[in-house]
């Protein structure tokens, strides 16, 4: 029985939260957890939450057996807040069920999470397992630089993975680590290579756990309901500016038809940078019938087969600022047309 199991006995349900800005490689962090929990005998539950109607990150990791709620078509901090805390207890209060993860989406801001978990209706069900956070090691700093969003979800995390280090030099690596803790000078930092801590899974979890479980520690039972009025009061103060997040907006468009795929990565290549993110299941027309889930971000393409029943998901989601639909309509329509010279040469990075 691993540690965490034996931590865990007979108390409440730990709930993991995972952040990080969009195209960080949350999904893929969460794969390992979720691979690493059945491998020891522990029932994980699932909690995602995405921007539109349809889970593209679910579809990828659902499994069957997997408890799973999804909440879609709006952000835990803001119009699907209100069903956080009901489907936290939901979760909590499952049988098969030994901890839960919460995987909000790429514009979460984790200052307004933290004050749903708050909710001293939670409190004796659960315990905050920590704030993990998920960070692009090739672009977290240009990101942090310039999106405050970016740099609050450093800032709230308890443990932060520096994913995607296979793509850096030692060089970069090494002042990544150093940069860290000018925004999280306590947050312990896990380097990451596709998803999975060099420290393993285990590390990561009791650490996130132990920080998590300290939350509240200092706030004797009978005060919680007031200090979440306090926290609830700052965070409707915090509604009233506007949330980080604000100038970010998804569009979702079908992809019914299928695309030729050298014309289909290059119009993802090129993308203008104010896209931060996109996903979703595609098919090509040299053999419409196999499906593939692709992601994107700047720099960054990867696409595989995916066993995807429901065919009436394919469809492409764009994250971003000054999105416009009406075009990123034409241009997807274009992909299915023959790709032109230029359109198949494979690019130097």
């Amino acid at each position: 029985m691993s540690m965490l199991a034996q931590r865990r006995a007979d108390q409440r349900v730990p709930v993991y939260v995972l952040v990080g800005f969009l195209g960080s490689g949350k999904t893929t962090v969460l794969g390992e957890m979720l691979g690493w929990c059945v491998e020891q005998g522990l029932k994980p539950g699932l909690i995602i939450n995405e921007f539109g109607d349809v889970s593209i990150d679910g579809e990828a990791l659902r499994k069957e057996g997997l408890a799973m709620t999804e909440l879609t078509d709006g952000c835990v901090c803001c119009t699907a807040g209100e069903e956080l805390v009901p489907a936290i207890l939901e979760m909590a209060r499952r049988p098969d069920v030994d901890l839960v993860f919460l995987e909000a989406t790429g514009m979460a801001d984790p200052a307004d999470i933290l004050d749903e978990l708050t909710d001293p209706f939670l409190w004796q069900k659960v315990v905050v397992g920590g704030i993990i956070s998920v960070m692009d090691s090739k672009r977290i700093i240009e990101l942090a630089g310039n999106l405050e969003l970016a740099r609050k979800q450093i800032e709230f995390a308890d443990v932060l993975v520096m994913n995607k280090c296979d793509l850096i030099d030692p060089e970069w690596r090494q002042a990544l680590l150093e940069w860290v803790p000018r925004y999280a000078p306590k947050a312990r930092v896990f380097p990451a290579v596709e998803g999975l801590p060099e420290e393993g899974v285990e590390a990561l979890l009791l650490h996130a756990l132990h920080l998590g479980e300290k939350r509240l520690e200092h706030i004797p039972a009978p005060q919680r309901q007031e200090e979440h009025e306090r926290t609830h009061d700052a965070h409707e103060h915090h509604h009233e500016h506007g949330h980080a997040h604000e100038s970010l907006h998804t569009v979702g468009l079908p992809l019914d038809q299928p695309v030729e795929r050298a014309r289909f990565e290059h119009f993802l290549r090129e993308l203008p940078e104010e896209i931060y993110r996109a996903k979703g299941f595609v098919t090509f027309v040299d053999d419409p019938q196999a499906i593939h889930v692709f992601q994107f971000t700047p720099g960054f393409l990867r696409i595989r087969p995916f066993k995807l029943q429901r065919r009436d998901l394919l469809r492409a989601v764009f994250i971003g600022q000054n999105l416009e639909k009406a075009g990123l309509a034409e241009q997807l329509q274009t992909c299915t047309q023959p790709a032109t010279p230029e359109q198949t040469k494979i690019p130097s990075n």
